[in-house]
C-alpha cells in the first residue's frame, strides 16, 4: 500500500522560496528541480523506510540538487509528512523542531 504524501506549510514555504531562486535562473533549472522533487515524493509513497534517519526524523536527498527532504511517517494513516525542504549546506541545529 502506497504512503499518502503531505507537504507541510513549513516545507511548502520552503519549497516556493527555492522555486523563486531557480526562476530568476532558468526555467529549465526550476523544471529540473520540480521533477527531482516529485521523483522523490515517489519514492518516499512507495518505501519511506529506507531512508536516512535522525533522531525521529527522516530524510531523502534529492539527486542532483543540494537539498534533503525532511519527513516523518505516520504509520496508522499511512501518510508521510513532508517537514522541510533542507539546504545541506545548513546546519543540523536547524532541523524542524
Amino acid at each position: 500500500m502506497e504512503y499518502k504524501v503531505i507537504v507541510s506549510p513549513l516545507a511548502i514555504n520552503d519549497i516556493e522560496k527555492i522555486t523563486d531562486f531557480y526562476e530568476a535562473i532558468t526555467i529549465e533549472i526550476l523544471v529540473r528541480f520540480l521533477e527531482e522533487l516529485e521523483e522523490a515524493y515517489k519514492v518516499l509513497s512507495i518505501n519511506p523506510h529506507f531512508q536516512n534517519k535522525y533522531k525521529s526524523y527522516r530524510s531523502i536527498p534529492l539527486k542532483v540538487f543540494p537539498f534533503i527532504l525532511i519527513f516523518e511517517i505516520d504509520e496508522y494513516n499511512k501518510e508521510i509528512k513532508i517537514l522541510s525542504c533542507f539546504h545541506t549546506s545548513r546546519s543540523t541545529k536547524k532541523y524542524p523542531k
